[in-house]
């Protein structure tokens, strides 16, 4: 978020179960010789972000950042972000959080955009990246952490599988439209073939060739 003086800290949600990649865990997925949870660590720490908290099981967790686990265990992101809040306590209401999936292809595009805020309104609560078929990637996005306490409070306690839209329809959200390459994630073996390809440097040959 490109607002000066302002903090920025950062939640990696890491803690799904992978059922459509066969149970495989997507924190521990690698992509161009990296865990997924890694990149997308590194990616909001590039632009600042601090502390970083990453929610999922221990073995997702990423050196210097915090680790912190819904309750109970894959009960959903919205139970991942509940937890995240708690380990965020000590961050002023006025700072801002990025907010992002651990199986983001591109989490440096992602912040990038995010940065830059185009379109969105400066007096907005949230920043939410929106695909080419209009879909909010509530996953891809910054929230002022304020906004967020204040609309996930009457939910505390009941948010074990609840769908992540509720906390978002009292939220003020300027929308940035972006290419569905921006947002593109890892749900199957096919979305991970194609991300590594993606992220695979060309050959010597290949070059020649084109």
């Amino acid at each position: 978020m490109s607002r000066t003086g302002i903090a920025l800290a950062a939640v990696v949600l890491a803690g799904g179960r992978g059922t459509r990649l066969g149970g495989r865990d997507k924190a521990e997925l690698r992509l161009g010789g990296e865990r997924l949870v890694d990149r997308a660590a590194a990616a909001v720490r590039a632009v600042g972000a601090d502390p970083v908290v990453v929610v999922g099981p221990e073995r997702a967790a990423v050196p210097g950042c915090v680790i912190v686990r819904e309750d109970p265990p894959f009960a959903g992101p919205l139970a991942a972000l509940e937890a995240a809040l708690v380990a965020l306590e000590g961050v002023a209401d006025d700072a801002w959080a990025l907010l992002l999936s651990c199986d983001l292809v591109r989490p440096d595009a992602v912040v990038a955009r995010l940065a830059l805020h185009d379109g969105a309104p400066m007096d907005a609560d949230a920043v939410v990246l929106r695909d080419p078929e209009g879909r909010a990637q509530w996953l891809a996005a910054g929230y002022r952490l304020g906004a967020l306490r204040t609309a996930l409070a009457p939910l505390a306690g009941r948010t074990a599988n609840a769908a992540l839209r509720r906390v978002f329809e009292s939220v003020a959200v300027g929308f940035v439209d972006v290419d569905a390459a921006v947002v593109v994630d890892v749900d199957t073996p096919e979305d991970l073939e194609r991300a590594e390809r993606s992220v695979r440097p060309e050959s010597p040959e290949t070059e020649e060739r084109t």
